[in-house]
């Protein structure tokens, strides 16, 4: 049996077979929710999930005329939902240490400009035929960057919370912990870093919520009540602003620059591009 569970652990299930279809969707909705440059999601047939705790604990949002997502209203991660076909289920591959690799890459023209598309699967534009699903209208694609004349901006999927970002951001990263995976509920976290003064919200703040990890020092997470998209969060001990890269609507300017805790990495997924990789931690900056 394969288990998974949300960041919080509240809501947990478990798969009896293997997946028959897997896809990392490179789409803007898939980046939103999950903060990050796209989702995993791995198709199953009803009788193959099984909960493992009660559902009190699970929220819905409308993305889309076809499509209703899924979420934990405790910790914000995506959890399984049940798709337009009959008798399928879509599930989380971030919670999930040990699946297949994906099938596809799709969406792929979405694919966000700080993110260099992994080459491990082949690409689509949209869904492949043999999948037999239905394309929906997305989301307009990201605007060219506007720094310093104009601030980035940013915003759930619903589009109740939307927010600024002042200044360039210092780096950015794919983080690969155990944490990032449950949290984003996809293969990685991508995380851009700047000052905490950077980072204002012009709308919404009232539906944010936040979640941390009770035996962590600092990770946190934050999520838009109404959708549970991912959103930035500002800390105030190490005066710095966490930023899902997902969450932008123009582009940074910058590409994620290094791969993190990769010792944490999912076994279904494999790295292809060129960039550093640390087991852990990066080392901290020379003086």
């Amino acid at each position: 049996m394969n288990k998974g569970q949300c960041l919080c652990g509240d809501v947990q299930w478990q798969l009896s077979a293997e997946p028959y279809m897997i896809f990392n969707c490179h789409c803007r909705m898939c980046q939103k929710v999950h903060g990050a440059a796209f989702g995993t999601y791995a198709f199953v047939k009803a009788d193959q999930l099984k909960w493992l705790s009660n559902t009190k604990n699970v929220v819905n949002y409308q993305s889309s005329h076809k499509l209703t997502r899924s979420a934990c209203n405790q910790c914000g991660s995506v959890v399984p939902y049940a798709t337009n076909q009959p008798d399928t289920w879509v599930v989380p591959a971030g919670n999930h240490h040990q699946l297949r690799k994906p099938d596809y890459n799709i969406f792929i023209e979405d694919n966000a400009p700080w993110h260099t598309l992994n080459t491990d699967s082949p690409g689509c534009e949209t869904y492949p035929d043999a999948a037999d699903l239905l394309v929906v209208d997305g989301l307009p694609p990201v605007k060219e960057c506007g720094l310093p004349e104009s601030p980035l901006t940013g915003s759930c999927l619903c589009g109740d919370v939307t927010f600024e970002v002042s200044e360039p951001l210092k780096l950015a990263r794919n983080c690969h912990c155990s944490r990032c995976r449950q949290g984003r509920s996809t293969a990685h976290a991508c995380n851009g870093f700047t000052s905490f003064e950077a980072v204002t919200f012009t709308s919404g703040d009232d539906r944010l919520k936040s979640f941390k990890v009770p035996d962590a020092r600092f990770f946190t997470q934050v999520f838009c009540k109404k959708c549970s998209s991912l959103l930035p969060r500002k800390d105030a001990e190490r005066k710095i602003s966490i930023i899902p890269l997902g969450s932008l609507d123009t582009d940074p300017g910058i590409k994620t620059g290094d791969h993190i805790f990769t010792d944490d990495k999912a076994g279904w997924y494999e790295i292809t591009d060129e960039l550093p990789q640390y087991n852990q931690s990066p080392p901290a900056p020379v003086a």
